[in-house]
Parts: C-alpha cells; sequence; structure tokens
C-alpha cells in the first residue's frame, strides 16, 4: 500500500531524528544542562586545576556585572591554608559522562519527536495542501515515549542510592493511587469527566477481530466475522482495572520527583537570606516557576465538562482540542523549568558547604567536617542528572499523551485511514491517552502542592 504524502513528510522528521541522534538530541540536551554550575572543594591536583580554569572563564565575560558575579561563583571563598575554599565550575560537555544522563537524554529525545510529528501532521495540510490522512507514527512513537518515560522514573526509584524509605513510601503511595483510580473510574460521572470508556468496551473487541480476520480470510469473510463479533464487549471493569493499575504505577513514580522538585523550587523562589547573590534565579524565572506549579491544577479542571464544556458548548472536537491544548502547554512548561529547578538542586551543596562555614563552631566545624560536606557535593553533582530526569518525566508523559489525545481526537468526518493503527480503534486510544494525561496531571498537582503546603509550615522533608 503507497504511503501518502502527509506520512512521507513525518517519517523523513522522524528519520532525521533518528540519523542525528548523537548529534541534535545531546546539542539540545548540552544547552539545556551544560551550562549549570555545580561545587567542589578542590583537593586533587586534577580539581584544584578545574577551580583555576574556572576562575579564568569567569573574567572573560564582556560585562563587569557578570564579570563580578561569575568571579563570586568560581571562587566564592579561597583562603591561605585552601580548608574553607569551594569552587564552582560549569558541567560543559562533561555532563554526558554524568550518570542518568541517557535517560534524561532519552526523555528530551522523545518528547522532541512526539511534538515534532505531531506538529508537521498538523501542519502539513495547510502548509503544504495535501488531503487530510491519520498521522501513522504519532501513537506509537507517544505510547513509547509513556512505557519509557514511566520506566526511568520506576528505574530512579529503585536506584541504589534512593533512600529504602523513599522506596517504601512510593509503593505504598501506588498502591493508594491504584486504589483512587479504580474508585474514580468506578464513581465519577461520565457527564463530568469522560473517558469513553463505554466506547472502548463496545468497539475494541469487534474491531480487532474484524481486522485480525481480515488479514487471514479476507475482506468479505471479515465482514460476515464482525457481524457476528458486534456482540463482543470488553467488560468496563476490566478496563477500569488496566488503566488504575497503571494510574497506581505512576503516581508511585512521581513522589520522589515531587519531593525533590518541592525542594528545588523552594530555593529558587525562597532563597537563603544570605544567598542572594549565589543562588536563587532570576525575576523573569520566577513567574514561569510558579506557573509550571499552578498549570498542572489548572488542567485539572479544565478537563471537567461542567467547568469546560457546558458553559461555552463545546463540540466533541473542541473540547477535545482544548484539553490537548491544556495538556501541552503544562508539559511544556514543566520542560521549561528544568534547568533552574537542577541549578537550584546543585545550590543545595553551596546551602551545606555554608551553614557549616559560617555556623556556631565556624572555621573548626570546617575542618571537623570538611570529607562530610565535601562528600554531600559529590552525591550532589552525581545526582544532577537523575533529578533532570525526575523533573522532565512527568513532563513528557502530559506532553505524549497530548499528542496522542490530539492525533485521535473526534471530528466531523468520522472517516477512518486504513494504516497500521487502525487495529484499535480511535476511542480506545483516546481513552489510555485522555485518562494516563489527566491522571498524571492530577497526581503531579496533588503532590506538588502538599509539598508546597508542608514546606510553608516547616516540615524539613520539603525543605532540606
Amino acid at each position: 500500500m503507497p504511503i501518502n504524502a502527509r506520512s512521507s513528510g513525518v517519517d523523513i522528521i522522524a528519520s532525521v531524528a533518528r540519523d542525528e541522534r548523537g548529534g541534535v538530541s545531546k546539542n539540545v540536551t548540552l544547552r539545556l544542562l551544560g551550562s549549570l554550575t555545580y561545587y567542589l572543594i578542590p583537593e586533587t591536583p586534577q580539581e584544584q586545576a578545574k577551580a583555576r580554569l574556572a576562575r579564568v572563564t569567569a573574567g572573560k565575560s564582556p560585562s563587569e556585572v557578570r564579570r563580578r558575579a561569575a568571579r563570586i561563583k568560581a571562587n566564592i571563598s579561597e583562603d591561605a591554608e585552601g580548608t574553607e575554599s569551594i569552587a564552582a565550575v560549569k558541567f560543559g560537555k562533561a555532563l554526558v559522562l554524568a550518570p542518568f544522563f541517557r535517560e534524561f537524554d532519552y526523555a528530551l529525545l522523545f518528547a522532541i519527536l512526539v511534538v515534532a510529528n505531531f506538529a508537521a501532521a498538523e501542519l502539513a495540510p495547510f502548509a503544504l495542501n495535501l488531503p487530510e490522512h491519520e498521522n501513522i507514527l504519532v501513537p506509537m512513537l507517544a505510547l513509547v515515549a509513556v512505557f519509557s518515560s514511566t520506566r526511568s522514573l520506576v528505574k530512579l526509584l529503585f536506584d541504589r542510592l534512593t533512600p529504602k524509605i523513599e522506596r517504601q513510601a512510593a509503593v505504598a503511595v501506588g498502591v493508594v493511587g491504584f486504589v483512587l483510580a479504580l474508585f474514580f473510574l468506578l464513581l465519577v460521572p461520565t457527564s463530568t469527566l469522560d473517558f469513553e470508556v463505554a466506547g472502548t468496551s463496545k468497539e475494541l473487541a469487534p474491531a480487532m477481530a474484524k481486522k485480525i480476520r481480515s488479514r487471514v480470510v479476507g475482506r468479505k469473510a471479515a465482514e460476515r466475522v464482525a457481524d457476528v463479533a458486534g456482540g463482543m464487549v470488553v467488560p468496563e471493569l476490566q478496563i477500569f482495572i488496566g488503566l488504575a493499575l497503571f494510574a497506581g504505577i505512576i503516581t508511585g513514580a512521581l513522589l520522589g520527583p515531587a519531593v525533590r522538585i518541592v525542594r528545588s523550587y523552594n530555593m529558587c523562589v525562597r532563597p537563603p537570606s544570605w544567598g542572594g547573590d549565589f543562588v536563587g534565579v532570576s525575576k523573569a524565572m520566577v513567574p514561569l516557576l510558579h506557573a509550571s506549579f499552578a498549570l498542572p491544577v489548572f488542567t485539572v479542571f479544565v478537563w471537567l465538562a461542567p467547568l469546560s464544556r457546558a458553559p461555552f458548548g463545546l463540540t466533541d472536537e473542541r473540547y477535545d482540542l482544548v484539553r490537548v491544548c491544556s495538556l501541552m502547554v503544562t508539559g511544556v512548561a514543566q520542560v521549561v523549568v528544568v534547568p533552574a529547578l537542577v541549578q537550584a538542586y546543585l545550590d543545595g551543596g553551596l546551602v551545606a558547604w555554608y551553614e557549616v562555614k559560617h555556623g556556631e563552631r565556624g572555621v573548626q566545624a570546617m575542618a571537623a567536617l570538611r570529607g562530610v560536606v565535601r562528600q554531600k557535593l559529590e552525591v550532589t553533582k552525581h545526582l544532577a542528572c537523575k533529578v533532570a530526569v525526575q523533573a522532565v518525566g512527568p513532563a513528557t508523559l502530559m506532553i505524549a499523551c497530548a499528542c496522542l489525545l490530539g492525533s485521535k481526537r473526534r471530528d466531523d468526518s468520522g472517516g477512518a485511514t486504513d494504516n497500521i493503527t487502525s487495529l484499535v480503534p480511535a476511542v480506545c486510544w483516546r481513552t489510555v491517552a485522555s485518562f494516563l494525561g489527566w491522571w498524571t496531571c492530577a497526581a503531579w498537582a496533588m503532590l506538588i502542592s502538599v509539598g508546597v503546603a508542608a514546606a510553608k509550615v516547616g516540615v524539613e522533608t520539603f525543605t532540606r
């Protein structure tokens, strides 16, 4: 069967992205995180050389203000004995050697691929005057992105450096998430939030039986089989349990990221009183951080039909577009603030060093605890990409589900395209994409909201 022009254009985009895997993706990743600064207490000759190089390169800034600020960050403290010195060094290209860099690179790659193919499929009919055809790649890429991001988050949860209590808490939260998702699907009326489970229940088995039999006995025989299979349904309870299981896994996997991201958020918007020149973010970044935390809550309510659809009389297609756009914007907002959040996590090492140095015991404490502080800085540097994965993971899930829902959204034509994704009816794709996308957003909104509230009342888990 010949491939249509629209699919060809999309195939080209995907193949280019794959061919340039070692260049384009890593360049984007390094642009996001390569300029981040980590801190070290130089002891070995190699570390001392890094510190000297950082001071030299910091002085080459064209602006005097930038140069002064860079010098401060490049050598925040330097005394004769060197017992209190700390150096700030940029990751640069050495970031590719950091643990968990590949997981972050893959998460970012999948997000870029899904968005690029979805955008190409949506814009091709208008820009190139091509006939509208269903995109073949977007559903496949979106599903791979969802499973890959979930796998990465679960993998980080069971990493050997993850505290045992965090793993246990995540498992407990995952079980609670499964129970809540199951009761939510069973009890919430479809007039409030409809994931089209009833349509999936009726259409999945007949469509798959017809498609499979058509490949075996031919199209005419398949029509007769379809008439018989029309009475077959997949029980809604089975669909509910399957969706709830995946929702529980996502909920548990998001606990650790939520705790670390809330800590970084607090470091960005409420830095220590002494650290205005060293930690925190620019004034322009603060509204983006607030928006990245507020948008998931907003999106959760936007998806409620009585609040968004009924007042404006939206059609099915327009309602789907509203949901796609809200979820997409929320995911993109999470990606934009990833560098600021990871830098805030790295600044936590600087805060630990400062508090030891300027504590009650002063220099004596630094001399006694130098090894502990140095280990803290090393661990912070070691986990930088892990925090980046935890920050971008929820965003990739949201973006992938938004693109999958958008590619299978309802329209007035109702025409079906004969391609590899027609094995599963469009309503089934919409059920998976809409529920997992909304649940990811809702779970993330709940976890970070609880974290921010706990941090405000001084719960140490969310502040340090």
